[in-house]
């Protein structure tokens, strides 16, 4: 049975769906979600998860338990681009290069600098069933599988879903205040009328999904072993990931292989689960491989976004909003920070402490963000073919050309040594796809929720890994570890979900004793902490004096999804007013009493 009325009806379960369940839950606001499907995916894609997706994971206490079921750390070093994976000649299972990824191995103390959270590796095949169960546990008998939506309409003060559960055929009308799509562009969007605009149709993938036991041919450390050899080129060699889900070294029970394949092959969209395995053995060149396709999923590469990705008190989120290529991994990454950027703004309306204009600054904040990475992961895919290039592939057009090149590349004379470190240097280029830390956390909000100070941003690395962290309005809360009575806690883990935070300096009292009051006045939740020896917790290492940017008088206004909304380098004679002042032009929030009702 649905509720006749919810404040937020999520259209949508996965990935980013069954996070904004869960993120609106936290934040007190009611919602129901529905998912046509019966389950959740059963493809172990999207598997790497960023330190900022983590950050947000870690804020809904859901970071340790993906850590705890995922990769382990040791078994995603590295990935490699390898000749085969088996065979016997002189040019099979030979290494071409190796380059650490995931903010392991050489990237490891960068990342830990600049995160309380690591990375994480955990496919969706794994993530979205426990997200589904957090999101059931917070929200009881309104996260709805089996439930599709079949009609919407809007007018002045919420929608009316016509909503139909696929067993039975049974019918629900359900009134919502707002709409949050997350189903992947396949209903919402054409219902509305909203097109994607970008390149389409660059490649066709699949992805097959597999079980063997590769354990003789496949390393304890590497997660991705890219196959470029003779026989295969780029993307139809194809890229093995290990899929686990007990085992994630050589020991992997899964794996999944992503090719290319041409659209005039009778395979693009029709691969049977027989030529499935025989394209596998091939690929592999494992003849005799004892494997068993669990899943086969034909996919398109596409680099678009929606022409507007708010319509009325609907919102577009994740593959409804933008799809693009895989490389650099910010597909479900950027989905899910869609939602935290979105949900308590909705939370702010629905609580009554904030303008419903608010809600415009999703599509001002989120849009251009997107649209860098959109850029972004069409290069990094574009950058794949490179490696050929840097092989000496480039004019290699049938397997005895190409066989000959790589004769060439790998023999041991002074021209095969000077071949193997011009690869090396194309090869090493990926460390922009596969370590793109600047990307993943460096990303900044120039236009909305913001009051700018007149600082211009740090210049960032063209090459999208070295971050430069900043307490300018608009960029994402530097992380630095404090001390809270002898224990370890991160600049992220202050303040509650939901809540603005007010992060003062040393000789920071006032602004303290101002919030306060203000979140009194106002009903706006609003915590405060002084970052000093006797103050709410202790900056031992002074890591965070250093990247504060204020003096010791001042202060930082922090938004519920840690980025910062406004800076004060200095004290001001009536910081209350000046709180006042920048809460109002941040929310311009009803006129509101003391009890936080409306006036």
């Amino acid at each position: 049975m649905l509720p006749e009325e919810v404040s937020v009806l999520v259209v949508g379960g996965g990935g980013s769906g069954l996070s904004s369940s869960i993120f609106l839950s936290d934040l007190g606001v009611d919602s129901l979600l529905v998912e046509r499907r019966a389950g959740t995916s059963h493809m172990p894609k999207a598997g790497a998860h960023n330190q900022r997706t983590m950050e947000i994971f870690r804020r809904h206490g859901i970071a340790d338990q993906i850590q705890a079921i995922g990769m382990p750390a040791e078994t995603r070093i590295r990935t490699t681009w390898l000749t085969s994976l088996g065979g016997n000649d002189v040019l099979d299972r030979r290494e071409l290069f190796s380059l650490d990824v995931n903010g392991e191995g050489v990237f490891r103390e960068m990342f830990e600098r600049d995160s309380p959270e690591l990375s994480a590796g955990l496919g969706q095949y794994l993530l979205e069933p426990l997200l589904r169960k957090n999101a059931e546990e917070r929200n009881p008998g309104k996260v709805c599988f089996g439930f599709e939506l079949r009609h919407l309409t809007q007018n002045g003060d919420g929608v009316i879903a016509e909503i139909r559960e696929v067993a039975t055929g049974k019918g629900y009308n359900v009134r919502a205040r707002y709409v949050i799509a997350a189903d992947g562009g396949r209903t919402v969007g054409p219902m509305l009328g909203v097109s994607m605009v970008g390149q389409t149709d660059l490649a066709t993938m699949t992805s097959l999904y597999f079980r063997a036991d590769l354990s003789e041919y496949v390393k304890d450390d590497v997660v991705v072993h890219w196959l470029v050899g003779p026989r295969f080129g780029s993307w139809t060699g194809g890229a093995l990931v290990k899929a686990g889900p007990k085992n994630w070294d050589r020991h992997s029970e899964t794996y999944t292989m992503h090719i290319m394949i041409p659209p005039d092959d009778p395979d693009a969209q029709n691969l049977t689960n027989e030529r499935a395995l025989a394209r596998v053995r091939a690929l592999l060149n494992i003849p005799t491989l004892d494997a068993e396709i669990l899943g086969v999923s034909p996919w398109h590469i596409e680099s678009v976004q929606v022409e507007k990705s708010r319509v009325g008190r609907v919102f577009l989120i994740g593959d409804a909003a933008h799809r693009q290529p895989p490389t650099s991994g910010l597909g479900l990454q950027s989905a899910i920070q869609d939602s935290d950027n979105l949900v308590w703004k909705i939370a702010a309306v629905v609580k009554g402490w904030a303008s419903e204009a608010i809600l415009d600054t999703y599509e001002t904040e989120r849009r251009p963000v997107i649209q860098d990475n959109i850029e972004y992961a069409l290069f990094a895919f574009q950058n794949q073919f490179a490696f050929e290039a840097g092989i000496g592939l480039t004019h290699a057009k049938t397997p005895e050309q190409r066989k000959a090149v790589f004769l060439k590349y790998l023999e041991d004379s002074p021209m095969g040594r000077t071949r193997r470190a011009v690869g090396a240097e194309v090869f090493g280029t990926g460390r922009m796809e596969l370590d793109p830390h600047d990307r993943e956390i460096g990303f900044h909000y120039e236009d909305g929720l913001v009051i700018p100070d007149g600082t211009p941003a740090p210049l960032r690395d063209p090459m999208g890994i070295t971050y430069v962290p900043t307490t300018r309005p608009g960029h994402r809360l530097p992380h630095a570890w404090l001390n809270n009575r002898g224990k370890r806690l991160s600049t992220h883990d202050l303040g509650g979900i939901g809540c603005f935070i007010v992060l003062a300096g040393p000789d920071g009292k006032n602004w303290c004793d101002a919030a306060a009051r203000l979140s009194a006045d106002l009903g706006i939740p609003l915590e405060s902490c002084r970052i000093a020896a006797g103050g709410n917790v202790g900056d031992p290492t002074r890591s965070w004096a250093k990247l504060s940017e204020i003096g010791p008088d001042g202060a930082l206004l922090v938004r519920p999804d840690r980025y910062i909304a406004s800076r004060f380098k200095v004290a001001l004679a009536d910081p209350y007013k000046a709180l006042s002042d920048a809460l109002t032009r941040l929310l311009s929030p009803s006129q509101v009493h003391c009890n936080g009702q409306k006036a």
